[in-house]
């Protein structure tokens, strides 16, 4: 009996030692619900390895907070996680799916690179100034003789204005060029559109010579990201220059085929 007792009790006190363990699992700590603010959980995040801790962080900050029934979560980005060991599985997953997505996009950037080289060989398009201006200076002044008034534009400054300036880097003069100019965002999962050029029916850029063109949307007003591409001096932005035609005086054409 005394041996019953001894397996017994030291039985117990395993079982007991699981179950106090199990139970303090950091592993199993809640999520948070509807906030990425961790601070409530930051006791248990330190008792995770540093990789899973960063792990989890990630996963709240992807999802925002977010949870959702698994009917209708979305199956390639499911933010169904309500412990940390759920959210490190969900981000762990997510990173193998983000690799394969970032290595078929590269492939794809790296065609579309290979497309647009010959005409960016021909051609450089840059950002020669970036500013804000008023509506009214952008239309010349209205003529005082003419019978109909019209409404004069606003003097406010609130309309983004980009003058882009082209280089002709060949030996050929370009006639026509057309292509878009974008900035890409280090903070933004879109590009900001700077520019679609279509210049035709103009003077002719001549060898080693460069044309401006302004770019505004009058009726549109200067958005945060503007005014941020504008005052930018972290290299927040990066110029991306999309050629898709270039046309030469003797009759030759170069396109991207995008």
């Amino acid at each position: 009996m005394e041996t019953k007792h001894v397996v017994g009790g030291l039985l117990a006190a395993v079982l007991l030692l699981f179950t106090v363990h199990w139970l303090r699992d950091p592993l199993r700590t809640a999520l948070p619900f509807g906030t990425t603010d961790l601070s409530s959980v930051q006791a248990q995040l330190k008792r995770l390895t540093p990789a899973d801790r960063a792990l989890v962080e990630a996963y709240v900050k992807r999802s925002n907070g977010d949870v959702l029934p698994a009917k209708f979560a979305d199956p390639d980005q499911p933010f169904t996680a309500r412990t940390f060991g759920d959210a490190i599985a969900l981000e762990k997953a997510w990173s193998v799916k983000r690799g394969k997505m970032d290595a078929e996009a590269a492939q794809r950037q790296a065609e579309r690179d290979a497309a647009m080289a010959p005409l960016r060989d021909a051609v450089e398009a840059g950002v020669a100034r970036a500013e804000v201006l008023a509506p009214s200076d952008l239309v010349a002044p209205p003529d005082p003789s003419a019978p109909v008034k019209q409404a004069l534009p606003s003097e406010d400054a609130t309309v983004f204005v980009v003058t882009v300036s082209l280089h002709n880097l060949g030996s050929k003069t370009i006639t026509a060029v057309q292509g878009s100019l974008e900035a890409h965002d280090r903070e933004a999962y879109l590009p900001l559109d700077l520019c679609w050029i279509d210049l035709a029916d103009r003077e002719p850029i001549e060898p080693a010579s460069r044309a401006q063109v302004r770019c505004a949307n009058p009726n549109r007003h200067v958005s945060e990201q503007q005014r941020a591409f504008i005052d930018d001096d972290s290299g927040r932005f990066t110029l991306v220059w999309n050629p898709k035609r270039v046309v030469f005086a003797d009759g030759s054409v170069l396109e991207s085929g995008l």
